[in-house]
This record gives C-alpha cells, structure tokens and sequence, in this order.
C-alpha cells in the first residue's frame, strides 16, 4: 500500500510540474527585452484562446492596452472572470508565487505587459521625481512609477536614474527624444517601449500635434 502510494505522488507532482512553466517560457508571453534590471514580456492573447498555466515568482508590473473580457485560474481553484481596462498600471509583488492560466472570453485581442523586476540589490536612496507632466503611481523597494502625460509643446525631463529608466509608450504617437545630447525621433505603437541607460539624461516631447501618454518605471 505505501509503494502505491509513494507512487501516486510522484506520477502527480510529475503531472503538476509538466502542466506548467516558468511565465517568461510561455508561448504567449513574448520576451522582447532582458537585462540585469527588467524583463520585458508582451502578452497577446486571442478570442477564444488560453495560456499555459505559467509560474509568477518576480515582483512585476502589469500595463494594459486593450479593453477585453477574460478569464483566469488558479491552480487547482474555481475560475473567475473579469475585465481589463486599458491604461491600467499595477505594481504586483508576487509575494507568493502564483500558478494560473488566462483566456480571453472577447470578440478582440488581449494585450498586456509584464514587466519583470529582475534586480535582487535596489538602491533605495531613489528620490521620486517631481514633475507636473508626471503622476506617482507606486513608490515599491524595485521601481517608481509613474504616469506621464505630455501635450504638443510640452518637454518632460527625465534625470539620470541609478539603475536606468523604461518607457513605454501608452498610445500611438510622433515623439523627439533626446538621450545625452543624441536627438532622436520615433513613432511609437502602444507597448513600444524606451531603455535609458543608467546615468543617462532623457528629455522627450511629442512631435506631432497630439498628446502622448506613458508609462514611466525608474528603477532602482
């Protein structure tokens, strides 16, 4: 009886453990950027179409693009279902590392970032900068945040952060950045997205006649 047991157990965590994978091997997640401070992954879901049940276990923020209708599971509990809301910016700590899947329940594309906080040393003595173009959104031991909004004729200036700075662009858009005196221009898709180096002075401003909106995480 206990080698039938002993035996279960194993064919089950065996089950488990194959049923599931790290969220950065995901097919779904899409890992477009990685360094020492963040791992960029972008989500795009189908209509009708369901993840992998995938491991969280990275402090991570989450930005969302589309209004859609989805669904999501914990492993081994009920489903629940809701709705994401473009321009929602969450902060998550994943203090206890989570299993899911999700699917998408809409008629349209999900999409949705993940932006894995990766550093294990922040510095802590990060000022949070103050700035009318800006809106703290969370002030967390990895990463400031922050909502940026910019209309033509507006110039927001970004100071050097000690671990470097992401943007990522919330809206499509005509934008001139400059980086170290390097001016350049862009034209950005929602979930485009900018690294500045650590050290690096930004200083951005739209180059078309409409406003841009971003998500501005400095790192620590």
């Amino acid at each position: 009886m206990l080698k039938c047991i002993l035996f279960g157990s194993v064919i089950i965590c065996s089950l488990c453990s194959s049923a599931q994978v790290n969220v950065r091997d995901e097919p779904r997640h899409h890992n477009v950027f990685e360094n020492e401070f963040v791992r960029i992954l972008d989500v795009h879901l189908g209509p009708n179409d369901t993840t992998l049940y995938h491991l969280h276990n990275t402090p991570s923020v989450f930005i969302i693009f589309t209004n859609t209708n989805v669904g999501s599971q914990l492993w081994g509990k009920q489903p629940q279902k809701g709705a994401n809301v473009s321009g929602i910016v969450d902060y998550d700590s994943i203090a206890i590392p989570r299993i899911h899947r999700v699917w998408n329940e809409d008629t349209s594309w999900f999409h949705v970032m993940d932006v894995e906080l990766t550093n294990t040393k922040p510095k802590n003595n990060i000022a949070v900068l103050q700035n009318t173009f800006l809106k703290l959104l969370f002030n967390e031991q990895q990463v400031n945040g922050y909502n940026v909004e910019l209309k033509p004729g507006n110039i927001l200036e970004i100071p050097p952060s000690g671990n470097g700075s992401l943007l990522v662009s919330q809206t499509e858009s005509v934008i001139e950045y400059k980086i170290n005196e390097i001016i350049q221009h862009r034209i950005l898709k929602p979930a485009h997205y900018i690294w500045v180096e650590a050290g690096q002075h930004i200083s951005l401003k739209p180059a078309g006649n409409k406003a841009v909106s971003f998500v501005l995480l400095q790192l620590k």
